[in-house]
C-alpha cells in the first residue's frame, strides 16, 4: 500500500474527502493541512498521520508572517515537541518550527557548491573576501557558503534574535569558524563586501540600494524575489533561464547588470520564486 492509502484505509470514509493528500516532513515532524476536517476529528485523524508517516509531532500548517518569517501561529495536533533537525547536502540544520521557518522547496538552491551543476554556476564566485548575508536565518545559505569559501569572512545578518540562536548552534555543529553573526537589521549595517547575498521573499527590492551601496567595485548580490509569472513575461517553460526584460530594466534602474536569471520554484499559482546573479554596475 502507498502511504496515503494505508492512512485512508484507518480513517472514516465521510472523512476522506477533507483529509490532506499533500505533506511536507521536515526532519521528524510533518506540517500538512486539516483545517477542512471537523476540530472533534481532527487530533485522531493527524495522530494516524503521524503514525503512518513515522513523525514525532504533526503541525497544521500555517503562514509565515511578517519580516522576521516567524511562524503565525503553532498548532499541535499531534506529539509535543516542535524542534527538529535536518541535514541537508552534508549540513545539519537545528531549528524549532514553532518558532522559525524552513523551506523545503528551496532544497537545490540552499546547496551552493556542493548541489547541482545550475546552483554552482550562480554561486560561482571569483575569490571574494568578504561575502554578507544579509537574511541568514538559522543558516539557510550562510553555511553552505562558509564552507564553499572557506578563506572568505561571512557576515552572517539576521533581525529574528530566535533565528540568531540557532544560527550560532549550527554553526558549531558544523565546525565553522570562519562566520561573523550580527544580530540587527541589514540596512544598519554598513561594511564593504565582494559578494552580498539577498535569501529573502516580499520587498526584497527595498534593500537593494543598501546592498549596492556596501559592494565593492563589480561586487555581486544573489538576489531572491518572487514575482508574478505575467510581469516576467514567461508563458512556456522552455522560456525559464532566460532574462527577463521588465527584470533587466528594473535591476538597470538600481545600478546593477543582470548576469543570470532562474526560477526557484513556483510561489502559487500564479507566482514565481526567481532567483538573480547581479554585477554592480
Amino acid at each position: 500500500m502507498k502511504p496515503f492509502d494505508k492512512i485512508k484505509h484507518q480513517i472514516d470514509e465521510d472523512l476522506h474527502h477533507k483529509i490532506p493528500k499533500k505533506w511536507k516532513k521536515i526532519g521528524n515532524i510533518l506540517v500538512a493541512d486539516f483545517s477542512q476536517i471537523e476540530q472533534n476529528y481532527r487530533v485522531d485523524v493527524a495522530s494516524i498521520y503521524g503514525k503512518n508517516l513515522e513523525a514525532k509531532t504533526v503541525l497544521q500548517k500555517n503562514k509565515i508572517n511578517g519580516e522576521l518569517r516567524k511562524p503565525k501561529n503553532t498548532e499541535i495536533l499531534f506529539g509535543k515537541d516542535t524542534k527538529t533537525e535536518i541535514t541537508e547536502y552534508g549540513i545539519k540544520y537545528r531549528l524549532d518550527l514553532s518558532k522559525v521557518m524552513w523551506s523545503p522547496g528551496n532544497t537545490g538552491w540552499r546547496s551552493i557548491l556542493e548541489g547541482p551543476e545550475k546552483v554552482g554556476n550562480f554561486y560561482n564566485f571569483d575569490n571574494p573576501k568578504i561575502i554578507i548575508d544579509y537574511f541568514a536565518g538559522i543558516g539557510y545559505f550562510t553555511i553552505q557558503l562558509a564552507k564553499s569559501y572557506p578563506d572568505a569572512q561571512v557576515i552572517s545578518i539576521d533581525k529574528n534574535p530566535e533565528s540568531i540562536k540557532f544560527l550560532k548552534e549550527n554553526l558549531k555543529i558544523n565546525n565553522v569558524t570562519n562566520v561573523k553573526v550580527v544580530n540587527d537589521d541589514c540596512r544598519n549595517i554598513e561594511m564593504k563586501a565582494d559578494v552580498i547575498h539577498l535569501g529573502y521573499i516580499s520587498n526584497t527590492l527595498e534593500f537593494l540600494d543598501h546592498a549596492r551601496e556596501n559592494l565593492n567595485y563589480n561586487g555581486v548580490a544573489i538576489f531572491h524575489e518572487a514575482y508574478n509569472n505575467s510581469w516576467l513575461g514567461f508563458k512556456r517553460r522552455s522560456e525559464w533561464g532566460t532574462i527577463p526584460s521588465n527584470f533587466s530594466n528594473l535591476m538597470d534602474e538600481k545600478g546593477f547588470l543582470t548576469k543570470k536569471f532562474e526560477r526557484v520554484k513556483f510561489y502559487g499559482p500564479s507566482k514565481s520564486h526567481i532567483i538573480a546573479y547581479l554585477q554592480k554596475n
